[in-house]
């Protein structure tokens, strides 16, 4: 899953219910993985455009991983 650097493009905080193993955090270059209290995961990152971010949610959703929120930060 490669997203832009960081620093350019939009960036998102992405946070699901499941806790990610390290195998698949590995797959996530130039995003932060960390994990929450509550036992779920903030993904943190910038992405080129919206098919990039696109991308994550599909890589997410075929996972079968469960989407408690996604937010743009404004800069």
């Amino acid at each position: 899953m490669k997203s832009e650097e960081s620093g350019s493009g939009s960036p998102y905080h992405i946070e699901i219910k499941e806790a990610l193993r390290g195998c698949l955090t590995d797959q996530f270059d130039n995003l932060n993985v960390m994990h929450l209290e509550e036992g779920g995961t903030l993904i943190a990152g910038s992405f080129a455009d919206q098919a990039a971010l696109r991308g994550l949610l599909d890589y997410l959703w075929n996972l079968n991983l469960t989407l408690i929120s996604l937010r743009r930060i404004d800069p």
